[in-house]
This record gives structure tokens, sequence and C-alpha cells, in this order.
């Protein structure tokens, strides 16, 4: 995992942006390193890169966005599409979990797709 901080991706009032390799921070949580937020935010956006890896980079873009659209017409709200994307439902629940990634069984994500 390469970590680049910097104010430009993710978009503001985001923390962290998974591209694999790279984790994208936003430069003003670079203080948050070592502490139990950041090890929160690291399992969050590993647990992406294993999503990513499993769908071959190109379809995990794609079906995230597609998803992302849908949502955002169910639910009229940004926030609310961006968390029950499955890919976020996965990570969020799991992010506390260090030893998600050695149990996690592939394509698990395909369980928080839901209406």
């Amino acid at each position: 995992m390469i970590i680049i901080f910097n104010n430009i991706i993710p978009f503001k009032g985001f923390t962290a942006l998974a591209f694999y390799p790279f984790l994208f921070v936003r430069h003003e949580f670079k203080s948050y390193q070592h502490t139990n937020s950041w090890y929160r935010m690291i399992q969050h956006e590993k647990i992406h890169f294993k999503q990513q890896i499993e769908m071959l980079f190109v379809f995990f873009y794609c079906w995230y966005v597609i998803e992302f659209i849908i949502r955002l017409v169910i639910h009229k709200n940004v926030d609310k599409a961006y968390r029950n994307i499955s890919f976020e439902r996965e990570a969020y629940q799991h992010e506390q979990e260090e030893n998600y990634l050695f149990t996690r069984k592939k394509y698990q994500w395909r369980h928080f797709i839901k209406g």
C-alpha cells in the first residue's frame, strides 16, 4: 500500500480513497496516524483493495459507479447513496475486525446488496 497525502483526492468531506495499490488520504488527516481512527480507516481501505482485486479493478469501478447512481435515485441523498453501496457496507461493517481480511471469503460484498 502506497499512501499519498494530498488536498485533492479524495474530495473534501471524505477521508481516503483506495485505488490499488495507492491510498489517497486528505492531508488534514495526516495527524491521525497511529490512532484507532487511522487503523480503522486503513482496514476499511484494505477491504476495498481486496474487492478491487477480485473484481479485476475495472469491474469494481464500473459496479461502484452504477450502484452509486442506483442508490442515489433510490435515496435522493448523496451520503445515503454512498453508505448503501454494497462495497461500502461490507467495509464499514468489518473495518474494526483485525482478522477479517484473513477470514473473508471472495465476493463477500455480494451479501450486502439490498434493495
